[in-house]
């Protein structure tokens, strides 16, 4: 399939997109280092009336750990620490002593979630920080870890706020001045930073995650809504979340990973590969983007065997965005996905994972099937599936 009639079934397919509402963010879609297409869609901010732009940043969420992994990386090739000491080392006063930096990378810890913990014990009023999280669930609380370190896989966003506590005690500077001066700077990427949106004073093209009400035609914001209120009271930690970025920037990101411009390629070498459990599973044991297929979990990205090769990717979610980095290694393909609107009674997390893999499908010159709505409380025929 030539360029030109891939760009024509993207085309297409956002087309459709747009006209049920069922996409509003950026995209860009990638083969051999540059765009094939590109996609700006809807609205950024309802109360400025602005459109979303190529400035617009959008809360990549949990995407933000292959950062974070990253930044630790840095520091191992500088030296300042290795990935099997243990986390105990550079964190004094953890509870726990057999849990190695790698464990927390590749999420073999064993360490429990504290997200649910939060919402149950937190005043939700009040917004967590990363020393709240150490001193109150880890110290405090201190729940049993869920197996032995590296003994099984289980996703942990605990993990990775303590590797941000890490990459602060071994470098001197605050999670946000590591990265800006060793990642984001050094790779052009001007737009991209962690932010907390519910305490900064500005807001400067800033993209909104809005749930949006499709009987009622109307947006509401996430904070307001007691199942997303979650997204309030998190807005403080570092780590496993909170990065704001463009689909440019993202695409600076991923170029970057084919070089040796951060790292050296025997250290990408150990984040590109999945993490091999005590019983010798190197793969099967986590999730990529295709379910069926096998998966394990590298420094921060899921890896993947597929039949177009080696995937590596990392989607996020945080309640009105949804984002997706998927890289397709052997081939130098690549999906960027950024959304920053959800919908009301439907299931958004399969609705943005459909829309992906269909950009995959024209990707590589495959069938695509329009996506639809999951059955809810709207009826199937409403939607028109062409």
């Amino acid at each position: 399939m030539t360029e030109e009639t891939k760009a024509r079934k993207f085309e297409e397919l956002f087309r459709y997109l747009t006209e049920e509402k069922m996409f509003n963010g950026s995209v860009v879609v990638c083969e051999n280092g540059s765009p094939v297409y590109m996609n700006r869609n809807g609205i950024a901010a309802l109360e400025k009336s602005e459109p979303i732009t190529k400035h617009s940043r959008f809360d990549i969420a949990s995407l933000s750990k292959s950062f974070t992994a990253m930044a630790i990386m840095i520091l191992k090739e500088q030296q300042k620490l290795s990935f099997d000491d243990a986390l105990s080392k550079h964190l004094s006063d953890l509870p726990y002593q057999d849990i190695t930096i790698r464990n927390v990378l590749t999420h073999t810890s064993g360490l429990p979630d504290y997200i649910e913990w939060f919402e149950e014990n937190w005043d939700r009023s009040k917004i967590a920080s990363n020393e709240d999280v150490l001193d109150l669930f880890l110290k405090e609380h201190k729940p049993s870890l869920l197996f032995e370190p590296g003994e099984k896989w289980e996703y942990s966003n605990t993990g990775y706020i303590l590797l941000a506590e890490v990459i602060k005690n071994v470098s001197g500077v605050t999670y946000d001045e590591f990265l800006e001066n060793n990642i984001f700077r050094p790779l052009g990427m001007e737009h991209t930073a962690p932010l907390s949106r519910r305490i900064m004073k500005t807001s400067d093209n800033l993209a909104i995650g809005y749930i949006y009400d499709r009987k009622k035609d109307e947006y509401q914001i996430p904070d307001g809504i007691d199942e997303h209120s979650y997204v309030y009271f998190i807005d403080g930690v570092r780590g496993d979340g909170v990065i704001n970025t463009t689909a440019e920037d993202l695409h600076k990101w991923d170029r970057a990973l084919y070089s040796e411009l951060l790292i050296e390629e025997e250290t990408k070498n150990e984040a590109f590969n999945p993490a091999v459990l005590k019983d010798g599973s190197e793969y099967g044991y986590a999730i990529g983007l295709h379910p069926d297929n096998e998966a394990g979990y590298g420094f921060g990205w899921s890896v993947e065997k597929s039949e177009y090769g080696k995937i590596i990717s990392h989607g996020g979610y945080c309640a009105g965005f949804h984002s997706f980095l998927i890289r397709y290694a052997e081939s130098d393909q690549s999906i960027i996905y950024l959304s920053n609107r959800d919908h009301v009674n439907f299931d958004d997390n399969k609705i943005h994972h459909d829309i992906v893999l269909q950009m995959e499908n024209i990707l590589f010159g495959k069938d695509v099937r329009l996506p639809t709505f999951p059955v809810a409380e709207e009826s199937s025929n409403e939607i028109n599936t062409v």
